[in-house]
């Protein structure tokens, strides 16, 4: 009898591994029979997250742009956006793959597709979506994905609160160079710029990355332009306006943090606005 209660015991302390159903991004349900245990990401700002929610171990692959924290840069690299390996995927054995789908995304998600593995799209448009993310993540895992997501979403609402009443100032984002580009109003950085209680005069721009001209400049009369690169960079990029006659900061942010939505946008967005805030208190005192 003894081995039998010992069977018994061992069968109710083992873990229940049930099915579990979340919807992704793209509208598309997503169904494992059990929380996933082998996951190969396929977009930066869906590894950052896995390794901040406790769940990195279950990290099998990586795309190449998959760079942070530095433990993920021990993954199999099995290709970058719009170019991954759909064989090399496969060989990973995993049962969830987390994707950025898109029109460039390439043919290797729908071979991953048509042999039925389960692919996640996850594409969070705005810093308020990064939280539906989390707990969605949690439940494909089995991770606790709700404590984070709050806890993200108080610190966002600080951050957009702090700079909500303040002066708005005019700001453009620098995306590119050779030829210079901005961003339109509906690219994920820019919830970012306006939770820093600024306006970017190319907002209402139908191209997603309007060209940056100086003409265009000229008109905006913008108070500062921040290049989203990394400081030397950066620096080449905001050469090129130091002839025209603008009164405007030349600033300097990093895309990876601000551009990813990620758990780091929070400090990277705080770091931002800090920034910005001293040029609106600046400028407020040469008004008195």
């Amino acid at each position: 009898m003894s081995g039998l209660r010992s069977t018994l015991w061992m069968l109710m302390a083992a873990p229940v591994l049930a099915s579990v159903s979340v919807r992704d991004d793209s509208g598309s349900t997503v169904e494992l029979s059990q929380p996933a245990r082998r996951i190969v990401s396929l977009s930066p700002h869906a590894t950052e997250l896995l390794y901040a929610m406790g769940a990195g171990a279950l990290l099998v692959g990586r795309d190449g742009a998959s760079d942070y924290p530095g433990a993920a840069r021990a993954l199999p690299v099995v290709g970058v956006y719009g170019a991954f390996n759909a064989e090399a995927i496969i060989a990973l054995k995993p049962d969830l793959v987390i994707a950025w789908e898109g029109p460039r995304a390439g043919t290797a998600l729908d071979t991953l597709k048509r042999l039925g593995i389960p692919i996640f799209a996850s594409q969070p448009a705005t810093v308020r979506d990064i939280p539906a993310a989390m707990r969605a993540f949690g439940v494909l895992t089995g991770r606790d994905g709700a404590t984070p997501a709050r806890r993200f979403e108080q610190e966002w609402r600080a951050i957009e609160a702090r700079y909500a009443r303040g002066p708005i100032l005019t700001v453009v984002p620098q995306v590119g160079d050779e030829p210079a580009m901005t961003v339109n109003g509906r690219q994920f950085v820019s919830a970012v710029f306006a939770a820093c209680g600024t306006r970017n005069p190319f907002a209402d721009e139908v191209a997603a990355v309007p060209l940056l001209s100086a003409e265009a400049l000229l008109a905006a009369r913008p108070q500062a332009i921040v290049a989203l690169a990394e400081p030397v960079m950066a620096a080449q990029w905001l050469k090129r306006w130091q002839p025209l006659p603008l009164k405007a900061a030349l600033l300097d942010a990093s895309p990876d943090t601000l551009g990813r939505p990620g758990p780091r946008v929070l400090a990277a967005a705080s770091t931002l606005c800090a920034r910005l805030d001293k040029l609106r208190k600046a400028s407020q005192r040469k008004i008195d």
